[in-house]
């Protein structure tokens, strides 16, 4: 225990003196100066309230502390969950068996709920993509969901959580969720993290809403999205909503669709993502079988 607190020790050090900051300048409002110099020597360990405050001084936050901490890598459960909320494509199995396994190995040795959920996801996703059989690969989806359903409020790692599974349960089930998740991200308006996952839940609710045939709902989110999109610059999900947005407007009756369809294409040849480009033309396939549109 005392190796782990000089070691803490030390890269305070190190780091408050990489910043030119004074021992006085970093202890102010933690603790009296000759506190902290013990803290940094090791022979002491401050309470968590100092702590923080103390980082707080440094500019830092905890988690780039504990990054820097463990020589600039993640480890252990950090490391599981980055990689988990990295998956892009949920249907890539060689990702999928990486994260599946680590969190595997980690289990073996800890009790962890999160890490649990997270095996279990992989194993739904697994499953669907190599059965394509939905009934097979739910199960998994429900054991997270049942533990999630108990709880009074989501914070940002079950909303994480939850957004890889809505589509394995029924459609007023995963319209629920979705709608609760999108609330509770309303207490996030100014946390960098929760602007990609409340942008990940509005584009879901596009889809259950076209899935459901609520084609005029659907417009109206598409909408409010591609202008969250243009502002976050976010031109990867902007040409499936372009793409998404011709298809509701053919199933509107409108007949500037087609130009919609092309300016999502158009953007996705831009920025060069051919594949999502492909994946795109089998939703129109999907939603419009008359589709006859030019495949650029």
């Amino acid at each position: 225990m005392t190796y782990i607190c000089q070691n803490f020790g030390e890269d305070l050090k190190k780091i408050r003196e990489n910043k030119n900051y004074t021992q006085q300048y970093v202890a102010k409002d933690a603790m009296a100066r000759s506190t902290y110099t013990k803290f940094e020597a090791g022979s002491i360990v401050p309470t968590i309230t100092k702590y923080f405050e103390v980082l707080n001084n440094l500019d830092m936050s905890h988690e780039e502390f504990n990054y820097i901490h463990n020589h600039y890598q993640l480890q252990g459960k950090d490391a599981i969950l980055y990689q988990f909320r990295t998956i892009a494509i949920n249907s890539d199995l060689k990702i999928l068996f990486k994260v599946k396994e680590t969190a595997k190995i980690y289990l073996t040795e800890h009790k962890d709920n999160v890490i649990q959920d997270i095996f279990n996801i992989c194993s739904a996703l697994i499953t669907l993509s190599k059965t394509n059989d939905l009934s097979q690969a739910a199960p998994y989806a429900e054991k997270v969901w049942h533990r999630i359903a108990q709880l009074d409020k989501w914070y940002l790692t079950e909303l994480h959580l939850l957004n890889n599974i809505l589509f394995f349960f029924d459609f007023d089930t995963s319209l629920l969720i979705s709608k609760r998740a999108l609330v509770e991200l309303e207490n996030y308006d100014h946390f960098h993290e929760a602007t990609a996952l409340k942008l990940a839940y509005s584009m879901n609710l596009i889809y259950l809403l076209m899935e459901n045939k609520n084609y005029m709902q659907a417009l109206e989110k598409a909408d409010t999205l591609i202008a969250l999109s243009k502002k976050n610059g976010r031109y990867r999900m902007l040409g499936v909503l372009y793409v998404r947005k011709g298809i509701i407007l053919t199933k509107l009756g409108k007949t500037e669709s087609e130009l919609w369809i092309k300016k999502g294409f158009y953007l996705l040849e831009a920025i060069e993502d051919f594949s999502l480009k492909e994946e795109l033309k089998k939703e129109i396939v999907y939603y419009l079988d008359h589709y006859s549109g030019e495949e650029s």
